[in-house]
């Protein structure tokens, strides 16, 4: 009713109404709601102050009562011949025969005789449950619970005086400005010796109801009331949905569409059952089972009955506190029992955990020492390999042939020429000349026969090296010369391609293609070794180690003519080969990892792990994304650090072997400044042995060679449950000796608990949603009403 609207607050469409009119009449009352600048006329005690608003049949005005000051509205009645005055009179008579209760909204006054006809009604100025639902949403349940146990007492109240309500809806709910509920709107209230039926609203009605032959009921409001507290707890009312509103849409006449309402409502299963929300205990959830059961029999009598259990439901609640304690009781018995056994158990798990990870860290220094140890004397066998290659004669004999090539000549030069190494990727016609030319041709075979050594499983049973490729770069940085441990397409191709800028070339650092000049930059003039890079192809992460190749030492002692480079994927290092997963498929208790060196932002990037290479037998790379360690970690741990360390390979898709915490050591990786270059060179171009240098003739008793750093970190992390698993099982044992000896409590706590929650019947469920928060679930659809 639009009486009840605060005088401050905005206009709302009311989704609920009970009431309607014709075209012709509406336009009247807009025209009319336009012109209200005056009160239709003088109310004798009331002065009629502002405009309100305009009705189905009249307007509505904000007036103050002369005697007491109090606020009133005032409802006139303009367009008689479109009012049932029997509905409207009983309307009033019930308001005030109902007025002496605080929760049915009070008329004060009423003038049929007058010329408009007027009533005067209290102002109830906190407008409509169903305002404060459209903006909250759902209520907290102690908060709906209260506002439902009041109109409980208005209902029962009117049950009393003989008047059933008939249309129970947050709409015709009225909020004072202490939030006290309100009554309103008994346009469709029947006396209960009545048996003419009234129609409500649709999902708010009693399924019985929805029928123009039935009889007024008290049960009818019962099923209203249930319906308006499942609306404060769930946020819309039981059994709306856009479905069933579509049904009833189309089922065409009144009659039709109160039929199909029945229907649905016998047909559905119970809406509570999906009333999932934490607060709601289980006498509450019983109320409103029984408040909304579809076959009246089963529903609550009266609302006498619906506030005595909601009376019960207080008690309980009451008497928890007394009921907890009789639990709580053993509980703290068996809390205190329970903190002196696990004082006693943490204390000795705590120093045999101390000692066990003092000890296993210890352990972990040493292997990490002796892996970046290996990993050097790897290096140094790969930098005498490398060496050695360079150095035979028929390499440098092909060589020869293929720099004095007048075709490779010229085309070389002319990549030469260009500014950068950028640019000369514009150089298409030199580099496919060099492609091309037989020549070349000829020490690519030799190239990938000496690959082959290094590949294959025969040649790896006499070396233990292996190599990714060897390529000879020449004395501006352009490849010329390639061989690939596997087949690649032509314009993958590195042949033709000036890469100047890399480190395996100026023996300084890599920069980028277009950051310098061809012309500025000269080829290194000792062994080296590069900072790893990720390979294009395999996405896989190398190192280079170059040579500088001299062919005329006598006349041109310090003149480069090429740079023989031998790269090496990180995992193909024998001590990371051997450092694979445990054989049940999860990860191993002790791992050798590679980790980047250099600052910047690849530093502490994860170059070579175990699981790079699980995936690669599988097919799979991980180089779309960087695993990196902290920088700050990197800094603890090479200063001797004990550190819960956590893998960030465990990040990814497949890591989950990786995942928990670890013990880390990490060291550096140095090199002698000065490789062996001792190797000696053989003649035979198919000759399958190669002897490197043992350790013992790389060491000089008593004169070991200064170290120089490496771009590369060794990290060796071991599973820190592997390491505590002892006390683990320590602390198990003595925990199952502790369960043992309080048993007996537990046995009887758990009776005690069982026996009280049985008693106390009032224990909250528990749900998908939480807490007391409200939540804003407006209705998408307007309520739909039948009168």
């Amino acid at each position: 009713m639009t009486e009840s609207s605060p005088p401050n607050s905005p206009q709302k469409p009311e989704p609920d109404r009970t009431e309607d009119q014709g075209a012709i009449g509406q336009a009247a009352a807009r025209r009319l709601s336009m012109q209200a600048t005056m009160p239709p006329a003088d109310v004798p005690g009331v002065r009629v102050e502002r405009f309100l608003g305009a009705g189905a049949f009249g307007q509505v005005w904000i007036g103050r009562d002369l005697n007491t000051g109090r606020g009133v509205a005032v409802k006139f009645y303009l367009h008689r011949s479109g009012v049932n005055w029997s509905l409207l009179s009983r309307e009033v008579k019930n308001l005030v025969q109902l007025s002496a209760n605080r929760h049915v909204v009070q008329v004060l006054e009423v003038g049929w005789d007058a010329d408009p006809p007027y009533y005067v009604m209290e102002l109830v100025e906190g407008g409509s449950l169903e305002e404060m639902l459209l903006q909250r949403g759902r209520l907290p349940v102690s908060e709906a619970v209260e506002l439902f146990q009041k109109i409980c007492v208005g209902l029962n109240h009117c049950h009393g005086k003989g008047v059933l309500h008939c249309d129970v809806k947050p709409a015709n709910i009225l909020l004072a400005a202490d939030n006290e509920p309100r009554l309103a709107d008994f346009g469709q209230s029947r006396m209960s010796h009545d048996q003419t039926p009234a129609m409500g609203t649709l999902f708010y009605m009693a399924p019985e109801q929805a029928d123009l032959n039935s009889t007024p009921d008290s049960r009818w409001d019962v099923y209203a009331a249930g319906a308006l507290l499942y609306r404060m707890l769930a946020g819309n009312a039981p059994h709306r949905d856009q479905s069933l509103l579509s049904q009833l849409d189309t089922a065409g006449s009144l009659p039709g569409r109160l039929a199909r309402y029945r229907e649905a409502i016998a047909a559905a299963p119970s809406a509570v059952d999906s009333l999932s929300r934490r607060g709601i205990d289980r006498p509450l959830r019983r109320i409103l089972e029984k408040s909304l059961q579809v076959d009246p029999k089963k529903r609550y009598a009266n609302m006498q009955q619906v506030l005595g259990d909601l009376q019960q439901r207080e008690d309980k609640q009451r008497r928890r506190p007394l009921m907890l304690l009789g639990i709580v009781g053993p509980i703290l018995l068996l809390l205190a029992t329970c903190v002196f056994a696990i004082r006693s158990i943490n204390r000795a798990t705590e120093a045999a955990t101390t000692a066990l990870r003092t000890e296993a860290f210890g352990s972990n220094q040493l292997a990490a020492r002796f892996a970046a140890q290996t990993l050097e004397t790897e290096i140094e066998r790969y930098f005498q390999l490398t060496e050695s290659e360079a150095r035979r004669d028929g390499f440098e004999k092909l060589l020869r042939e293929t720099l004095s090539d007048p075709v490779m000549e010229s085309s070389l030069e002319e990549i030469a020429s260009s500014e950068t190494p950028e640019a000369a990727l514009e150089k298409t016609d030199a580099r496919e000349a060099i492609l091309d030319s037989p020549v070349r041709e000829k020490l690519n075979a030799y190239l990938e026969r000496r690959l082959r050594i290094y590949t294959s499983e025969q040649g790896l049973s006499t070396h233990r090296q292996r190599l990714a490729s060897l390529f000879v770069v020449d004395s501006s940085g352009t490849i010329f010369s390639i061989a690939y441990g596997r087949p690649v397409a032509r314009e993958q191709n590195s042949a033709g391609r000036n890469y100047a800028y890399r480190a395996y070339f100026n023996g300084e650092r890599d920069y980028s293609p277009g950051e310098l000049t061809i012309s500025s930059v000269s080829p290194l003039q000792k062994t080296h070794l590069s900072s790893a890079f990720q390979s294009t192809a395999t996405g896989l992460w190398k190192i280079a180690i170059s040579t500088p190749v001299r062919l005329n030492p006598e006349t041109a002692p310090g003149k480069v003519d090429a740079v023989f480079v031998a790269t090496i994927n990180l995992g193909d290092f024998e001590l990371l080969r051997e450092n694979g997963a445990a054989p049940n498929g999860r990860s191993g208790s002790q791992v050798a990892v590679l980790v980047e060196a250099r600052k910047g932002q690849l530093r502490g990037t994860v170059l070579q792990h175990p699981l790079m290479d699980e995936q690669q037998r599988q097919g799979v790379t991980l180089s779309e994304e960087r695993y990196q360690v902290a920088p700050e970690l990197i800094e603890e741990l090479l200063e001797g650090g004990d550190v819960d360390y956590r893998d960030p390979m465990a990040s990814a898709a497949c890591g989950q072997s990786y995942a928990g915490q670890w013990i880390a050591a990490m060291q550096p990786v140095t090199l002698p400044d000065a490789p062996s270059q001792s190797a000696v060179a053989q003649e035979d171009d198919d000759e399958m042995a190669l002897s490197p240098l043992s350790d013992e003739q790389n060491e000089v008793e008593g004169n070991r060679k200064p170290k120089r750093s490496t771009d590369l970190l060794v990290l060796v992390q071991y599973r820190l449950s592997e390491v505590l698993g002892p006390v683990g099982q320590l602390r198990s044992s003595l925990f199952r000796e502790g369960l043992a000896a309080i048993a007996s409590i537990l046995l009887v706590t758990f009776v005690l608990w069982w026996v009280v929650r049985r008693i106390g019947d009032d224990d909250t469920t528990g749900g998908q949603l939480g807490g007391e928060e409200s939540e804003k679930t407006p209705n998408d659809v307007e309520t739909m009403t039948v009168a």
